[in-house]
């Protein structure tokens, strides 16, 4: 890697005409070159706003966003030029009427490439994406999936410096998926891509990514969107709550209200098998759910995911999991501490990033 792509100080962006209130505030954010960042966070948290101020469809509010060392919107020119370098792809791609290889030349024609490097730029893309000699079909009869790959393929013939990504997985199976995750790297390897892409997958993430930056309420937290939960606090003046789900509490200490978002460091969750006869947790967040999945993060930890009142995910060394019996479709209880629940943000209860 070589120098910055991105340089973000003090950046501020809100929504003029939107009837939610939503905000990004971000006090700095630097993106090397050739390297892949991925955005984490929940619905709302100021992912995609981040990605249309990097591709330039958006203007800060406030701050300063420099790319490749120098200011985007100095002119109109300039902002035209920065586009052509980092190119976004929605969650929900727009693919033109006609056939997949008319879509994916598309922005070769626009740059007036030569007709056979143009068609030797689409045939490579769409073998990335595992749609050899798909290019006269029609884009009418895709799946979702199918679709998704093509319009990954349209960015990946342009060989953009940047190339930013909305949950470009999101309509993929978990093999396929997969599979892509490989070809991002590849374009990084092969052409020098700086890569930005949105995830709520954090498996995802720290596999993919070389760093992670984690998002709520339009602001930069500790933690990743795992255990990240939303709702409007009560409280009884020594302690406070949330019910993410009708009867199912979350508590926390202290005294809060109005609309707010908490988070669960996965480390600090702790599980026993439900039917282990050893003793049942007690305290205010005890909650009883299945293992529904389980992955190691290291030779020495694993990523446990749990499906019940709420889903959560917890990271346990492994010799923790051995000796409590805890196993894929175990029942079991988990438990953590009021003072474990971080609140990250706090704000009217209608204000949400639009969608």
């Amino acid at each position: 890697m070589s120098g910055l792509v991105y340089r973000l100080k003090d950046i501020g962006y809100s929504y003029p005409y939107a009837p939610a209130r939503f905000s990004l505030d971000l006090d700095s954010l630097e993106v090397p070159d050739g390297g892949i960042l991925a955005l984490v966070g929940p619905n709302g948290a100021g992912k995609t706003t981040l990605l249309m101020l990097l591709a330039f469809l958006l203007r800060p509010a406030r701050g300063r966003l420099e790319f490749l060392g120098r200011d985007p919107w100095a002119t109109d020119d300039a902002a035209v030029l920065a586009r052509r370098d980092a190119v976004l792809l929605t969650h929900h791609p727009y693919l033109f009427k006609g056939t997949i290889g008319v879509n994916v030349a598309f922005g070769l024609k626009i740059r007036r490439l030569p007709e056979d490097e143009a068609g030797a730029r689409v045939r490579d893309a769409l073998a990335l994406v595992e749609l050899d000699g798909w290019e006269g079909k029609p884009v009418s009869g895709l799946s979702a999936g199918q679709a998704q790959r093509a319009a990954i393929a349209r960015a990946l013939a342009l060989r953009p410096r940047v190339l930013l990504l909305d949950e470009p997985t999101a309509n993929l199976d978990a093999a396929l998926g997969l599979r892509m995750e490989a070809v991002l790297r590849e374009a990084v390897h092969a052409w020098g891509t700086t890569v930005v892409f949105s995830t709520h997958n954090f498996s995802q993430a720290s596999r993919l990514a070389d760093s992670i930056l984690y998002l709520s309420d339009g602001q930069r937290v500790e933690f990743s969107h795992e255990n990240c939960y939303s709702g409007t606090a009560s409280t009884d003046g020594r302690t406070s709550w949330i019910e993410p789900k009708p009867g199912v509490r979350i508590v926390f200490p202290g005294e809060t209200r109005g609309h707010v978002t908490c988070v669960i460091d996965p480390a600090e969750i702790r599980l026993v098998a439900a039917d282990g006869g050893g003793p049942v947790p007690s305290g205010p967040n005890v909650f009883r759910g299945r293992v529904s999945r389980m992955e190691a993060m290291d030779p020495d930890t694993a990523l446990v995911r749990t499906s019940g009142d709420l889903v959560f995910r917890a990271t346990l060394p492994l010799r923790a999991l051995e000796a409590g019996g805890i196993s894929l479709s175990r029942e079991v209880l988990l438990t953590f501490e009021p003072g474990s629940v971080r609140v990250v943000g706090e704000r009217p209860a209608e204000a949400r990033e639009p969608s």
